[in-house]
C-alpha cells in the first residue's frame, strides 16, 4: 500500500475514483465506497503494471498527430469506397515494428486499429502483421512514424 502514497499512487487513485463517480451516483455512501474502492484498484493496478513516467509533449504531439491522421485516414476511406468501382486492394502485410512487445505493443496496435483503414492483427515477434484497406498505400512509413511517436511519449526503449 506504500507505493499507493506516491505521486503515481495518488494520481492513479485519483482516475479511477472519478472513473467511479462519472459512472455511478454521488451519494454520501457511494462516494465513501467509491474511495475505498478505488484504492484497492489503484494499490492492484500499481502492483501489476508499475509507474510509467509519461512525456507531456511527446502525449500532446502524438494526440495531435493520431487526430490528423484519423480525419486524413477517414477521408481516403471514404473516398476509396465511394468511387465507382471502389479503389481498394484490401490485404494483409507484414511489416517492422519498433514498439517492444508486451503492454507497450498490445497499447499501440489498440490506438493503431482506431485509424481508419489499417487494422493490426494478432502475432509475435518484431513483425506486426497488418489488415489494409489498401496494400499499395504507404501502411508501413505511417506505423513506423505513429510508432517512433508513440515510444516517445513513454520513452520505450527501441526493440531488436
Amino acid at each position: 500500500m506504500g507505493k499507493l502514497f506516491s505521486a503515481h499512487g495518488a494520481a492513479r487513485w485519483l482516475l479511477v475514483f472519478a472513473g467511479w463517480v462519472v459512472l455511478g451516483r454521488v451519494d454520501a455512501i457511494d462516494l465513501a465506497a467509491g474511495l475505498v474502492i478505488s484504492a484497492l484498484a489503484a494499490a492492484l493496478s500499481l502492483h501489476l503494471l508499475p509507474p510509467v513516467r509519461l512525456n507531456p509533449r511527446a502525449m500532446t504531439a502524438y494526440a495531435a498527430r493520431f487526430c490528423a491522421g484519423s480525419l486524413r485516414a477517414g477521408w481516403d476511406v471514404a473516398w476509396r469506397v465511394a468511387a465507382r468501382p471502389p479503389l481498394v486492394n484490401p490485404g494483409v502485410l507484414t511489416v517492422p515494428c519498433a514498439v517492444p512487445q508486451g503492454l507497450a505493443r498490445d497499447a499501440f496496435k489498440a490506438l493503431a486499429s482506431l485509424q481508419p483503414g489499417t487494422l493490426p492483427l494478432a502475432g509475435e515477434g518484431p513483425d506486426l502483421r497488418v489488415h489494409c484497406l489498401d496494400i499499395t498505400a504507404p501502411v508501413a512509413a505511417m506505423l513506423d512514424a505513429d510508432a517512433t511517436a508513440f515510444r516517445a511519449m513513454a520513452d520505450a526503449p527501441r526493440h531488436g
